[in-house]
This record gives C-alpha cells, sequence and structure tokens, in this order.
C-alpha cells in the first residue's frame, strides 16, 4: 500500500488521540459540574487551575513551533500522546488544587510545547496544497467523530457507576486508554523516512527565519482571527452552569449536550468547512462566514430572557459559537499554505500565532469564573457581550486576511 493510501490510518490514528488528549486540560468543559463534585473546587478555583495550563501554553506555542520544524514530527507527537495519558494517571487520586496546578502544567508541556504546532504541520505535510482543506477538515472530522464516541461511552459509563467519585475515575481511565493505544499504534507502524522523503538539514530554519516572520503583517491578522474565535469559545464552559442555573436542565442530559457540542459538531463542520474552502478556494472567506454565525449565536443569547421553556434557544447559540470554533479550527493556518509560504516555515508560524491567539487561556477562566462566582447575573451578561463583539471583530479580520494573502503570496516574502 502506497503512503497516499496509508496516510489515512495514520490520520485517523492522530485524530483519536488527539481528540482524547485534550479533554484533560480542558475537562471542565464536557464534565464541569462532575469535575466540581469530584474535587469540590469553586469556580474560581477552577478558573485559577485553567489559568496555570493558560500561562504554560503562551510560553509554549512558539518554542513548540521552532520544535515541529526543527525535530521529528513523529518523535513529538508519539511523547504529547504517551505523556498526557500518564499525566491524566495522576488525576484519577483525586489530588488538591496544588497538585492539579502541577498536572495543568504538565498538560502545556506536553500538548502545547510537543503536540500543537507538530499535528497543525503533520497534516499539512501529508498531502499537497490543493488539499488542504480536505485533510485538515477530516481530521477534525474523524477527531469529532472519536470524541464523540468517546464522550457518549464515558457519560453513559459515569451514569451508570451512579455520578460518584469511583464513576469519575472510570471515566478518566477511559480516557487515558483512548489517548494511549492509538498512540502506540503511531509510534510502531509510522515511517518518518516513507511519509516525509524530501525533508533534511536543508529545511531547518533560523533566527533570520523567524525575524522575518514576526514582521509579516498576515501573521498579525492571523492572530486577530484566531483570538476573535477563542474567545467565543472559552465562554462555551460556562453554559453547563448557566444552563443548570437559570434552565434547569438536568446534569446528565448538559452532559450530553456539552459532547455534541463538543464532538458531533466538529464531525459536521470540519469537513464541511473544508470541502468549502477548497471549493472556495479562500478559507478567508470560510472564516467570514463563521464569524457570521458567531454573531448570529452572540445575538441570541444577548436577547433571550432567562426562562426555562427557552432553553433550546441557548443550546441553539451555544451550538452556533461551536460551529464558528470548529469552522476556525479547520482554516486557522491554511492561509500559510494559500499565500504560499514553504511547508517549513508552518511549524513557527503556527506557534507564533497560537501564542498570541490563544492568549485569552491566561486569563479568561479566571476572570469569567470571578464575574460569574460574584454575580451570575451580570457575570454570564458581560461575558457573553465580550463574545460577541470578538465575533465582529474576527469578520472584519477575515476581510482583511483575505487582501493580505493575495498580497504575501505575490511579495514571497519568504521564499
Amino acid at each position: 500500500m502506497d503512503f497516499k493510501k496509508k496516510r489515512w490510518i495514520f490520520i485517523v490514528l492522530t485524530a483519536i488521540s488527539y481528540s482524547a488528549v485534550w479533554t484533560f486540560p480542558y475537562m471542565i468543559e464536557t464534565y464541569y459540574i462532575p469535575v466540581q463534585q469530584a474535587f469540590g473546587f469553586t469556580n474560581e478555583q477552577i478558573g485559577t487551575m485553567m489559568s496555570m495550563f493558560g500561562i504554560v501554553s503562551a510560553i509554549m506555542y512558539f518554542p513548540g513551533g521552532i520544535f515541529a520544524d526543527r525535530f521529528s514530527l513523529k518523535t513529538l507527537l508519539s511523547l504529547a500522546f504517551l505523556g498526557t495519558g500518564l499525566l491524566g494517571a495522576i488525576t484519577l487520586m483525586i489530588p488538591p488544587l496544588p497538585v492539579m496546578m502541577a498536572v495543568q502544567f504538565g498538560y502545556g508541556l506536553t500538548l502545547v510545547l510537543a503536540l500543537w504546532a507538530a499535528i497543525i504541520k503533520f497534516i499539512r505535510m501529508v498531502g499537497n496544497e490543493d488539499e488542504q482543506g480536505k485533510l485538515y477538515g477530516w481530521f477534525f472530522a474523524f477527531s469529532g467523530a472519536a470524541g464523540a464516541l468517546m464522550g457518549f461511552g464515558a457519560t453513559a459509563l459515569y451514569d451508570r457507576l451512579g455520578q460518584s467519585v469511583f464513576a469519575f475515575k472510570a471515566l478518566v481511565l477511559f480516557y487515558i486508554l483512548c489517548t494511549v493505544l492509538p498512540a502506540l499504534i503511531f509510534l510502531i507502524t509510522f515511517k518518518t523516512a516513507e511519509a516525509f522523503p524530501d525533508t533534511g538539514s536543508d529545511d531547518k530554519i533560523n533566527l533570520k527565519d523567524i525575524k522575518k516572520i514576526i514582521k509579516m503583517p498576515i501573521v498579525w491578522i492571523m492572530i486577530v482571527v484566531v483570538y476573535a474565535s477563542f474567545i467565543p469559545k472559552s465562554t462555551m464552559t460556562y453554559f453547563q452552569g448557566y444552563l443548570e442555573t437559570y434552565y434547569a436542565v438536568p446534569i446528565t442530559l448538559i452532559s450530553v449536550i456539552a459532547i455534541i457540542r463538543v464532538q458531533v459538531i466538529r464531525l459536521v463542520v470540519s469537513p464541511a468547512s473544508g470541502w468549502l474552502t477548497d471549493k472556495l478556494h479562500a478559507s478567508s472567506k470560510t472564516l467570514m462566514i463563521g464569524f457570521i454565525i458567531g454573531i448570529v449565536g452572540g445575538g441570541i443569547l444577548m436577547l433571550t430572557p432567562r426562562t426555562q421553556g427557552l432553553a433550546w434557544l441557548i443550546i441553539l447559540a451555544l451550538f452556533m459559537y461551536a460551529t464558528l470554533y470548529n469552522i476556525g479550527m479547520s482554516n486557522y493556518f491554511i492561509p500559510i499554505s494559500e499565500a504560499g509560504i514553504p511547508a517549513k516555515y508552518t511549524g513557527t508560524i503556527t506557534g507564533f500565532v497560537s501564542v498570541i491567539g490563544f492568549s485569552s487561556d491566561i486569563f479568561y477562566y479566571n476572570f469569567a469564573g470571578g464575574l460569574i462566582d460574584a454575580n451570575p447575573d451580570t457575570g454570564y451578561t458581560t461575558i457573553f457581550a465580550i463574545s460577541l463583539i470578538c465575533c465582529v471583530v474576527g469578520f472584519i479580520f477575515s476581510l482583511f486576511l483575505r487582501k493580505s494573502i493575495k498580497t504575501t503570496r505575490e511579495r514571497k516574502i519568504l521564499d
């Protein structure tokens, strides 16, 4: 079997582990209430824990990008998946907050320094420039399918075992196995020389290249686009408490809704947005559509009364934000290839864009959790308003991105 066919096996294997590993640092997004019940943390304590991951992530995104351009992608991916599985095992002991802060620090190393830019570059390099939308779209679709199956399975397990601390531990163990087993198969079967035969020492970037990257306008426009869609993504974490407090939605149903939001929507939206990008030959247009959907969702959140019978509108808005985020994830870094920037710079650009674009992880969870703890009514309204503003800004900068892609391709800055 030639590599063009075998690559889909490796894409599926990495997608499964990729989907599972991100459950660990962001477990509160799907299992916020189970985490609170198991650990006994307040909203602000959970926010502080998430901020630790955000701080380490912000520090590690850029060096992680350089790592992806200088070291073996197979080694980085394998270390990321297996290392995260080991850290996840510590969670089984339900340790106190200081230990969980250390675990979140570790996730920053495995998932950001080792994994993030490496997986983005890996997906780009297993195909040619005309199928980037398809490859990214299907990678995140496979990840969404795996995540949905894992999520529903884990939730059913948690419910069947009585929603206890023991049940939470079983849930965590389930995700550890889903992370480690596909990663071991990938580690054993993937051959770098077969997959990337044309890479060599002359493909390594240097300090001069990094300085050029930092000065490129397209890179800064990409940063704003990523940041603008990531704030609404972070806001989605608080929909669980919002639905329970104001709309009396049961905890188990909330977890199911969260799984649909995190995984099922990814399964549908990622390949669809990838197909649309390849069809339009413009990721910027697809991103604009995503921000329009986000603006509509933000408007629904601001205008919907807090009445139990209207919970479906809040869930609809939640799914709109999820659609925006998954369109973004499938298209954030396609402008790199659209602008004619060589593949050897993909990791470094991804890292630099991410270090600022995802920097809200440093403060947002602590900020939002504190607002909600102090006054839920105004707290939720404030974070919903911030998210809506970000969607508007993101739409505007997606327009700028379209022009910048063309300009960068014409100037060939990094050739």
